[in-house]
């Protein structure tokens, strides 16, 4: 069709006209195909097209990736380069594929949807017209000459004829305007892609061309490279025989490497001694060797490789993976508490093993110089790693001067022996534990310098019998290091009370009088399954213990006794004929040793039940633990060490009361202070803290009575109205003598009519976390200083 329909042909509606409406009409609803098929395709387009964007936007990430590996750094800025031009044109393409749905999906769409589709209900009203005006004329041309209803019919005739000539003239002027308007509205749709694609692909042309400088200079490169590359594949074939036949030798494990080869093997290296470091020069040292296993039948041995980095040495397999539960308990062994030295009697050459706390570790080198080599190695960085901390000149001083933290006599720790009153407040109390009778040898093996203590039996071992006692269990021995742990004082008087000649008079008494073989005899040679078999038939089985002591009437009362005059050797020889460490006299009101210490504020006394687990929660006839009576005595220290200890703080008397109470009763400050304190605390999230803070809350009431009786740790309340406190230099500053004033609080049930003064506690130990002047406790009514 190529002009428009002429509107006068509508009434005629000649056949000539019927056949240009056809036309018309053929053309209008091609349209209407050709533009659901284009709007089809280009969705798909741009669907696939999104994809596609998708797919390099993660090939330029993944290359953005790849850059950053590159050493290069020509290599990496081009690749960087290349990957943002990459998301720059994905970018642009995205922009793309929004333009193409806003200028060109969207309004074909608009247009078949309000243009085209009215056309077809405005075609079935033409339609509908033309039928009912010829069916109009069919009756009006049927009637009679006579018939009376022909001016009905006419009428008819008339109405029909010009609705069709209404909704023809309707039809064909809407033909004529979609007809027309294709011609520019549909082209304009065509024009806006147009147009975009071009400064789509124009736009990434000069993205792309930028890259051109870059693409130069690589391919200069790999023109250099690969003439480098085959230059240096020249030189390693060369160097790879040269290797082969210079190494011939050295496949032997028989013979030690050379000099130039041993590197592959293991290095070995150490700081230059020109090194102005306060710190010692480190060791290290790396290669295979073969780690036995801990299997006691079908022992295997396994190829791992060893390093020593510093005061750990660490290993793994080939492939750096652990295998086993064995294999990651061994990852890393600290060689500050180890002991090395090579293995006398074995099965297999050149083994050697490390002798830890908690197990021994044998491993073999190939020849003989490497385990001499291992062997030197591991022992000075042993040695490197104890004195990593001190200054350069206290290496050249007494060797026995070791890292070690202990409790000083305020209760504030020292750590890493890096103090100097470290060696003059508590070095001179390990010191008095190693002059002991005895204690110049291990306990069981007689090497000398033992460095380990079993504490609850107040002796001292060496580090393979400590290794051997740790596997027993701690209800049998409690092992802990001389030198790296921290010592409370009463475990230290409890050490000096016992000590390793008077344990062996009980625990070695028919080797001493030749009932068995004298462990003098025995072969030095012994390997640690002989000490270990002997080790358990001394502690665990008894074998050696002599029997003369249990013909008393009673080894329990006998057991109360010594307690009770705090003869912990004698004590110790009961218990280990089978006394009951719970055993209640019957005469003292079925009061426990446990108790009658308390009693007597004898902190060592305790200790020593602690560590042999006594009942801390075991009642006399009135129904009174230990914390009841230590409530009773105003014991604060006591207090603290039961309730570190677990004791059972709501357990209640047959009066029903608990230990709060009674000390509430008694009016004593201190005892209701530090279990207020503990119920404080407790009610607080436990899992932040790592202790509950009654520590640093009582240490100017806590020393040991058995230091200093005229101390801070008498624990009789002063009713003084002031007490001077004294700043010496080292020692935590007291608090102010008068703590500021708090608002009063009253309880008719817990209220003390009269009030004690109590010295100011110190409170700077607290950090954050407790200060007595703004700490309320709950139902214990006023404190001193609120009566003001």
């Amino acid at each position: 069709m190529t002009s428009p329909l002429n509107l006068r042909l509508c009434q005629e509606d000649s056949p000539a006209f019927r056949r240009e409406l056809a036309l018309c009409e053929e053309s209008v609803f091609g349209l209407e195909n050709t533009i659901k098929n284009l709007v089809k395709l280009a969705k798909s387009s741009v669907e696939l097209a999104s994809e596609y964007a998708s797919k390099q936007l993660q090939f330029a990430q993944e290359l953005g990736n790849f850059a950053k590996q590159q050493p290069n750094s020509l290599i990496r800025s081009v690749l960087k380069k290349y990957s943002s031009s990459l998301q720059e044109v994905e970018r642009s393409r995205k922009m793309l594929h929004l333009h193409m749905n806003d200028m060109f999906i969207e309004p074909l769409e608009s247009f078949n949807k309000n243009e085209i589709a009215p056309l077809k209900e405005i075609k079935k009203n033409f339609e509908k017209a033309s039928n009912e005006a010829d069916n109009a004329l069919s009756k009006y041309m049927s009637k009679r000459p006579k018939d009376q209803m022909i001016p009905e019919a006419s009428a008819e005739v008339t109405d029909t004829r010009r609705e069709f000539h209404r909704r023809c003239l309707e039809y064909v002027s809407k033909l004529n305007q979609l007809h027309a308007k294709k011609k520019f509205e549909f082209m304009e749709y065509i024009l806006a892609l147009m147009f975009t694609e071009s400064a789509f692909y124009h736009q990434n042309y000069e993205t792309m061309k930028d890259l051109e400088p870059y693409m130069k200079d690589v391919t200069r490169m790999l023109h250099e490279a690969r003439a480098q590359y085959n230059n240096d594949l020249i030189e390693s074939q060369e160097l790879k025989k040269t290797l082969i036949e210079s190494a011939h030798e050295t496949y032997n494990p028989m013979r030690p490497a050379t000099k130039e080869l041993k590197n592959e093997g293991y290095t070995r290296l150490q700081t230059d001694g020109n090194n102005q470091s306060l710190a010692p020069p480190m060791s290290k040292k790396s290669g295979y060797l073969f780690k036995k296993g801990s299997q006691r039948v079908l022992q295997t041995w396994t190829r791992r490789y060893f390093t020593i980095e510093g005061e750990y040495l660490t290993s793994c397999t080939r492939n750096g993976k652990v295998s086993t539960k064995e294999d990651e308990d061994s990852l890393s062994i600290n060689l500050r508490v180890c002991h090395i030295k090579p293995v006398v009697n074995s099965d297999r050459r050149f083994c050697f093993e490390i002798i830890s706390p908690m197990r021994t570790y044998v491993l073999q080198a190939e020849n003989q110089e490497e385990m001499e080599d291992w062997v030197k190695c591991l022992q000075t960085a042993a040695k490197e790693a104890i004195y990593a901390d001190q200054t350069p000149t206290s290496f050249e001083g007494d060797s026995e001067l070791l890292q070690y933290e202990l409790v000083n006599g305020n209760g504030h720790s020292i750590e890493n022996g890096t103090s100097d009153s470290l060696q003059k407040t508590n070095r001179p109390s390990i010191q008095q534990i190693m002059e002991l009778p005895g204690n110049d040898i291990c306990v069981d093996c007689k090497s000398s310098d033992p460095q380990w203590a079993s504490t609850n039996f107040g002796t001292l071992l060496c580090i393979e019998c400590s290794g051997i006692h740790r596997s027993l269990g701690v209800h049998v021995s409690k092992v802990r290091s001389l030198t790296l742990d921290k010592w409370e004082p009463e475990a230290i008087e409890v050490m000096l009370k016992l000590g390793n000649e008077k344990v062996n008079q009980i625990f070695e008494a028919r080797i001493e009088q030749g009932g068995q073989q004298k462990l003098t005899n025995l072969d030095s040679e012994l390997n640690r399954a002989d000490w270990e078999k002997f080790i358990i038939s001394k502690y665990v089985r008894k074998e050696f213990i002599s029997q003369e002591g249990a013909n008393v009437p009673s080894i329990h009362q006998a057991f109360w006794d010594a307690m009770n005059k705090t003869d912990l050797a004698e004590a110790l020889r009961y218990l280990s004929l089978g006394a009951s460490v719970d055993y209640k006299n019957q005469e003292k009101n079925s009061t426990t040793a446990l108790h009658q210490a308390i009693l007597r504020n004898d902190d060592v006394a305790v200790e020593f039940l602690l560590q042999w687990f006594c009942d801390i929660n075991a009642v006399d006839n009135d129904g009174w633990s230990g914390l009841h009576h230590a409530a009773a005595m105003n014991n604060a220290r006591l207090l603290l060490t039961l309730m570190k200890r677990h004791a059972n703080i709501t357990l209640k008397d047959n009066n029903n009361k608990a230990p709060v109470d009674i000390a509430l009763e008694k009016q004593h400050v201190q005892a209701v202070t530090a279990l207020r304190l503990y119920q404080f605390e407790n009610q607080l999230t436990r899992s932040e803290y790592s202790n509950f803070g009654v520590d640093e809350a009582l240490t100017s009431v806590s020393k040991p009575s058995f230091r200093n009786a005229s101390s801070s740790l008498d624990l009789n309340v002063s009713t003084t109205s002031d007490t001077t406190a004294t700043n010496n230099a080292g020692k935590v500053r007291s608090a102010p003598t008068t703590p500021p004033s708090t608002s009063s609080r009253s309880n008719s049930d817990d209220t003390i009519d009269n009030p004690v003064m109590i010295p100011p506690l110190n409170t700077n130990s607290l950090g954050t976390r407790f200060t007595f002047s703004s700490l309320r406790l709950p139902n214990f009514g006023s404190l001193p200083w609120e009566e003001n």
